[in-house]
């Protein structure tokens, strides 16, 4: 019988549930339903704390996708920096302290 597979699709992580083994690694649940995702695979996806995901039940286990944050950019409209618009997110005080504070690094 096949063990488990860890499969990367663009940034989706699949996780086979066969026995609870992921890429010879054990993943257990815990009575809160949390699931460790193997250290190697939160590298190789970028993943760190308070991590968000959709997670979309498929036939025989879970497909996780990263939630990314969409990443604002300061673009030049006729020689004076612009904050870019982002769908959806507002920018707060915080976000021009920080881009001030990036800017005077």
């Amino acid at each position: 019988m096949p063990g488990p597979k860890l499969l990367q699709a663009g940034s989706v992580i699949v996780l086979s549930p066969l026995n609870g083994i992921v890429d010879g690694m054990l993943a257990s649940l815990d009575k809160a339903g949390r699931v460790v995702i193997p250290k190697e695979a939160r590298d190789q996806l970028g993943l760190g704390p308070d991590a968000q995901f959709e997670v979309t039940l498929t036939g025989d286990g879970l497909l996780l996708t990263p939630l990314r944050k969409p990443r604002r950019r300061i673009v030049d409209v006729d020689g004076w920096p612009v904050i870019e618009a982002v769908r959806g997110v507002a920018v707060t005080d915080a976000d021009v302290q920080r881009w001030r504070d990036d800017g005077q690094r």
